[in-house]
């Protein structure tokens, strides 16, 4: 009887942990996934714009949208010229 409950509670520990493993891989793909459309309206929006500065501004989007960053995003840089 202890070896079969002990061996219920083992399973479902592991089926557990699978759960929470495949939940963070798909928050990450999601949040990468995110980054990246951002990435591509900011440079669509801005052909002067440099893949580090759309990175740079939509990390900081995500961020704020996350509840991580503070309230003041940065903007897409005014073109230098």
């Amino acid at each position: 009887m202890y070896r079969a409950f002990a061996m219920i509670v083992t399973l479902g520990l592991m089926l557990g942990t699978q759960a929470l493993a495949t939940e963070s891989k798909s928050r990450a793909a999601m949040n990468r996934r995110q980054l990246l459309d951002c990435m591509n309206r900011q440079m669509a929006a801005n052909k002067a714009l440099s893949y580090n500065a759309a990175v740079k501004v939509c990390n900081d989007q995500l961020k704020v949208q996350n509840g991580q960053g503070s309230v003041t995003a940065r903007a897409a840089p005014a073109d230098p010229r």
